[in-house]
């Protein structure tokens, strides 16, 4: 992540993924926890409205399977964000990004380690193309591989090269040193994290657009 400007706490910015192979993206407004040297930190809120991709019927993309979900047709839906809220750390040093996940009563679901290439600093906040594979880490450091299947159906249909897989399996290796040492964020106490009840839940920004509005469903 170059150096460019930060954003200070309770700042809304974007947080987006998007692919070389198709226009959609996903697009997650959220709130500034702190931006400094050791990465970005972003709330995402209940209710908050996201743009994400789904297929022409609306259904969710792995409804199309391991290798339809990256071939697949699809168009750019708006949704609302259900879960509990998200915690996402973008990190300057790191091939991913670690989300925390809480429960109903607050404490900590899991961390979920999201491989992606380089966070790139934006206008708006930040962006970055995910890399399918991830780790799911609880909070008693036990940890394993999400989404093995999908990665080995990318690339039996080309989303990525072997080489790209490759990669993106060293990439997991590297993920799971950083667990096993536990080092930041891991260790920073941010399962104890609560949001500024201040904070209003941020819009998408108006240049957006998209195909089907599924908020109401």
């Amino acid at each position: 992540m170059p150096e460019t400007r930060r954003w200070s706490p309770g700042d809304h910015v974007t947080w987006t993924y998007y692919t070389t192979q198709h226009p959609t993206r996903t697009v997650r407004p959220g709130t500034v926890v702190l931006d400094d040297h050791r990465g970005i930190v972003v709330w995402i809120a209940p209710g908050t409205e996201v743009l994400l991709p789904v297929l022409e019927n609306g259904a969710a993309l792995r409804r199309a399977g391991d290798e339809g979900m990256f071939t697949a047709p699809r168009i750019q839906s708006k949704q609302l964000w259900t879960g509990n809220g998200i915690l996402m750390i973008g990190l300057p040093d790191r091939p991913y990004s670690v989300w925390l996940f809480y429960k109903d009563d607050g404490s900590l679901g899991c961390y979920y380690v999201n491989l992606e290439t380089p966070l790139e600093r934006t206008a708006e906040g930040v962006a970055s193309r995910d890399l399918v594979l991830d780790l799911v880490v609880l909070p008693r450091r036990d940890w394993h591989y999400k989404d093995e299947d999908e990665l080995e159906g990318a690339e039996r249909v080309g989303y990525f090269t072997p080489e790209e897989v490759d990669a993106i399996r060293a990439d997991g290796r590297r993920a799971v040193r950083d667990i096993q040492a536990w080092t930041y964020p891991f260790n920073a106490g941010f399962e104890h994290f609560f949001p500024d009840p201040r904070w209003t839940v941020p819009a998408l920004p108006a240049h957006y657009t998209w195909d089907v509005d599924l908020t109401r469903r």
